[in-house]
């Protein structure tokens, strides 16, 4: 079954030129009444629908700024016709303002790191913070130690490789003692450093203890 399009007054259309006109305001709601799900739908058929719900908006928010709608005209064609070529432009446009937008921040590493759990926003948040800062310390004490002691601590605490002081004792031709200790210096470094960096995120005379638990929790 077919639903007929919803005629417009080309007499309303035209009141429509004149911001000043007494029934401007009441053609204006009633021409976004009538028309803003066909936009929708044009867009929709060309983007996702969060995108698509953003450009429609900014769609009607453009042509009242920029006052297209004195341009109507019967001589122009059908009101119809005007909005979807109006609609082409615009979607057109934003496209090329898109494409000429400079990309601030690398969002495909932020993507690489995103697992799909149950989280609320709030906690997406502090978990991507709080790997951030132990990303930073991580990688500062890597520049400060010897390569040796820090690939020790590699192996031992950052990857999950189950590996004991006696397998690594093997491998890097260091006894079990040395390992431990090794291992001890570098983990009171990796804190001493955690400390210093969530200074910066503090107010002044605020305590770290309770972002530092927060941190090494996560």
């Amino acid at each position: 079954m077919t639903q007929d399009f919803p005629e417009t007054r080309w007499s309303q259309l035209l009141e429509l030129r004149d911001p000043s006109h007494p029934d401007y305001a009441r053609h204006l709601e009633r021409l976004a009444r009538q028309y803003w799900k066909p936009v929708y739908h044009y867009v929709r058929a060309l983007r996702p629908s969060a995108d698509a719900e953003d450009l429609a908006q900014q769609y009607f928010t453009m042509l009242l700024s920029r006052r297209d709608l004195e341009k109507l005209s019967p001589d122009r064609g059908s009101f119809r016709g005007f909005l979807k070529t109006s609609l082409r432009h615009f979607v057109a446009s934003a496209d090329r303002a898109a494409a000429a937008r400079p990309r601030l921040f690398p969002f495909q590493e932020a993507e690489s790191t995103w697992t799909d759990v149950r989280l609320t926003p709030e906690q997406a948040f502090d978990r991507e913070w709080a790997r951030g800062v132990l990303v930073e310390a991580t990688a500062r004490l890597r520049q400060e130690s010897k390569p040796a002691h820090f690939e020790i601590f590699r192996e031992y605490c950052l990857e999950d490789s189950g590996a004991s002081y006696g397998d690594l004792a093997t491998k890097h031709g260091l006894r079990e003692d040395d390992v431990r200790n090794r291992l001890r210096e570098s983990r009171l470094r990796l804190r001493e450093i955690l400390e210093d960096l969530l200074r910066d995120y503090l107010l002044p005379g605020q305590g770290v203890e309770d972002e530092l638990r927060f941190i090494l929790e996560k």
